[in-house]
């Protein structure tokens, strides 16, 4: 055989391995492409939710846009690297709480994304913004999320599945993303409250959020000193009628800060979010038969409807 023929053959089986890859069932394991852009821990969450659902782990990317918009500053989206024939994803817009920025829970970016879930975590305008301010950036990122999937200079053209975008937020923005469903309605397939904050700051509830039809899923935890849930988490969960699909999931321990970098339990909280956010984006009985089990030890109390 000639030096021409070997190489050829050569080529076509690196060609042929590669495609073997790409079809190789369900689970296919993707390379870290991190490069210390973000915390690694949300990877590893992200593969083993991926090996107890037997789902397909990507690589993540991540990129910044949106600074033209007045709703935010900014917002770093976390996507997932997929093939030219792979379906488009579902995506979940997130907030900040009070005072935090993008860097504060940059774990969520890589866990999600690396199970297929496009993620974009707003910088607000400043820290401080209020709990209207963070409700109409939310609105916005849904907005540009659509954009985005239009924009054929964004990576994430005709990526996104726009029929299947949720929202969530911690703290303050954790009552925004519940005052942002309230006006999305069936924009959204689910929303995700995180240790959320009830209203404005220093303002009482009022105890309406009859308004909010979309699939609820709300962390707590019991050694919440900043937003007890009996004044705010538990109280908004209640205050959801009871014909919408509705999820309450507090822990026994951990503080406020649950949610963020340096918060526990994290793989728990990424775990559930994603079987919630996919039960609601694709109906797979895998991730509702998952979220309407008894839950964890690590729960204090654990429901759902």
């Amino acid at each position: 055989m000639n030096l021409k023929k070997i190489r050829s053959l050569a080529a076509y089986l690196i060609a042929a391995t590669m495609m073997a890859g790409s079809f190789s069932g369900q689970t296919a394991w993707g390379q870290d492409n991190s490069d210390g852009r973000y915390r690694p821990e949300g990877r590893t969450f992200a593969a083993n939710a991926a090996r107890f659902f037997d789902d397909r782990l990507f690589e993540a990317r991540t990129y910044e846009t949106g600074n033209d918009i007045d709703e935010f500053a900014s917002v770093t989206i976390f996507y997932p690297l997929t093939l030219s024939f792979d379906r488009p994803n579902g995506a979940v817009v997130m907030s900040p709480g009070y005072r935090g920025t993008p860097d504060v829970y940059d774990w969520w970016g890589p866990m999600l994304a690396s199970v297929g879930i496009i993620t974009a975590i707003i910088e607000t305008n400043t820290t401080e913004d209020n709990l209207e301010q963070r409700k109409s950036a939310l609105i916005a990122g849904v907005e540009l999320l659509i954009q985005e999937n239009n924009n054929e200079a964004s990576p994430l053209t005709n990526k996104i599945d726009t029929t299947q975008i949720a929202i969530m937020g911690h703290s303050l923005g954790g009552g925004a993303s519940l005052q942002a469903a309230q006006e999305l309605g069936d924009a959204i397939k689910a929303v995700v409250p995180l240790t959320p904050y009830c209203c404005e700051l220093g303002q009482s509830f009022d105890g309406d959020l009859s308004g909010v039809s979309t699939p609820t899923l709300i962390i707590a935890t019991a050694d919440d000193t900043i937003a007890p849930p009996e004044t705010h988490a538990r109280m908004l969960y209640d205050s959801i009628n009871s014909s919408t699909s509705k999820v309450y999931m507090e822990f026994a321990e951990g503080g406020h800060m649950i949610p963020a970098n340096q918060g526990s339990e994290q793989e728990i909280q990424g775990k559930y979010v994603y079987a919630f956010l996919k039960s609601h984006f694709t109906g797979d009985t895998k991730y509702s038969d998952f979220i309407g089990g008894e839950g964890e030890s690590a729960f204090s109390t654990y429901e759902s409807n």
